[in-house]
């Protein structure tokens, strides 16, 4: 009878430990897939704020551009102006 009650308490501490190491395992898998998703987030975020840092310069760029020929348009109207103005008066 001990022999049996022995036999049935090492099938129920082996099946207790398989049962504890297939958590263990599963719980590793899902903190692996938590980390790899939380990789995943990060680079995606990281490239949306790269993205969106490049947009911002080459908006920049544009507008600095577009000053520069609004300026020198300006600049060659007020030359012309000067111009015509000496003509006149000489």
């Amino acid at each position: 009878m001990n022999r049996l009650k022995s036999l049935l308490l090492g099938g129920l501490l082996a099946s207790v430990s398989i049962a504890a190491l297939s958590t263990h395992a599963n719980a590793s898998i899902v903190n692996f897939r938590n980390e790899h998703l939380n990789t995943n987030t990060i680079a995606f975020n990281n490239a949306k704020l790269i993205r969106e840092r490049q947009l911002h310069e080459q908006q920049l760029r544009e507008q600095k551009a577009r000053e520069l020929r609004e300026r020198q348009a300006r600049e060659q109207k007020a030359r012309e102006l000067r111009e015509r103005q000496a003509r006149l008066h000489h």
